[in-house]
């Protein structure tokens, strides 16, 4: 059986690294490229014990591109790049914010998804104290990972799942479309998930300052945290409800903590406005 030609461009940054390191591992799979032109990242990629291949070279002979650049970035590179691309090839980019900001430049010969990962969930058993350690996955920890076929040859969509699975070393591909994937992040994880989890961490520090023990603290909150999850999302069995008092409790922090109409976050218009912004925080939108 043939390799896979794949390139990931910026393989010395954050993404890139995570996710060449998987792919250089499967040599009898992949015929691996990896384009860099940050110093730090190419003396990265060095460290590793692996070599650069010029961009004009990787993207001539690669059927799938990862491509791992910042989403600030794509705009400006995607529109360099993407008409550098062989008929039929491939192109993964790491979130969906580019995508459904129009900002991807695209091509009709061509097929471009989105692949990103859900990192190890605290609901999976993992099989070792290593894995467990593994906060983002993709090195030992089990993890899933969302797609989505922005346009193109779903015979090539389906390399590049194959290319995803393996760099993000995941159990299971979900795949939808670069909207619902953007409604899980931003939405879902970073403008409710992220922000509550922050605020808790400072609710943390604000006990200590009130002279509560802090490991006792995050004892408390993560293990409530934990089970609170587990109950709400249906992971005990018999799903039994939470007392009378913690439902009391949850209706005055609605009050308390979260705005009234924070529900908003779950409209298309706001979830456009907020994307535009994170991608050009010199211009916000909402």
């Amino acid at each position: 059986m043939s390799k896979i030609r794949a390139a990931v461009i910026g393989a010395g940054g954050k993404m890139g690294t995570r996710t060449s390191k998987n792919l250089a591992k499967l040599s009898e799979k992949y015929d691996l490229m990896l384009v860099e032109n940050a110093p730090a990242g190419i003396d990265s990629i060095h460290a590793r014990g692996l070599e650069l291949t010029p961009v004009e070279e990787a993207l001539a002979r690669a059927e799938v591109v990862v491509f791992a650049v910042p989403d600030t970035l794509i705009q400006k590179l995607s529109a360099i790049y993407v008409p550098m691309l062989q008929p039929g090839t491939g192109f993964m980019i790491l979130d969906p914010a580019a995508a459904v900001a129009k900002e991807l430049t695209l091509r009709e010969d061509c097929t471009f998804g989105v692949a990103h990962p859900c990192h190890p969930s605290f609901l999976l058993d993992q099989d070792t104290p290593e894995a467990r350690a593994d906060r983002f996955g993709g090195d030992g920890g089990k993890q899933d990972i969302v797609m989505s076929k922005i346009c193109g040859d779903d015979a090539v969509f389906a390399k590049m799942q194959e290319t995803a699975r393996d760099m993000y070393a995941a159990e299971h591909a979900y795949v939808m479309t670069s909207e619902q994937i953007a409604f899980l992040e931003p939405t879902l994880v970073e403008l409710l998930g992220a922000t509550c989890l922050y605020a808790m961490s400072e609710t943390v520090d604000e006990a200590e300052r009130r002279g509560i023990n802090r490991d006792a603290a995050v004892s408390f909150l993560a293990g409530h945290i934990y089970n609170l999850t587990c109950n709400f999302l249906g992971y005990i069995p018999g799903k039994p409800p939470v007392s009378d008092a913690c439902k009391v409790a949850i209706g005055l922090g609605n009050r308390l903590v979260m705005r009234e109409d924070w529900k908003r976050i779950w409209d298309d218009e706001v979830l456009h406005k907020v994307i535009h912004t994170m991608l050009h925080p010199d211009d916000p939108q909402i």
